[in-house]
């Protein structure tokens, strides 16, 4: 029989408020880091090619502007879709985001 961990809201608030991060079994390897801060870095840079606030970005996805900032600044990491809205919002193929 398979137990089933169950997290309360407190407990997830509470590693939320300590760790500032939801628990990963493994650590993020320093090249995988560095690679999302490198999408960042291009991410931000087609944004303001097409004279693009952060702000207007974020709303067009819908996202709030300070998880579509982190996504910029490397600090976390944007699924498929995420990745695909932004490409469409800025105006840019989805490869010239993550090359």
């Amino acid at each position: 029989m398979i137990k089933r961990c169950r997290l309360t809201p407190t407990d997830f608030r509470s590693w939320s408020r300590e760790r500032g991060q939801v628990p990963r079994s493994t650590p993020t390897p320093e090249w995988v880091l560095a690679r999302r801060r490198q999408i960042g870095d291009q991410i931000r840079s087609a944004r303001l090619q097409a004279n693009l606030t952060q702000e207007q970005v974020a709303h067009a996805i819908p996202m709030d502007r300070a998880s579509y900032n982190r996504i910029e600044q490397g600090h976390s990491s944007a699924g498929v879709d995420t990745l695909i809205l932004i490409a469409h919002v800025i105006g840019v193929p989805l490869a010239d985001l993550v090359r």
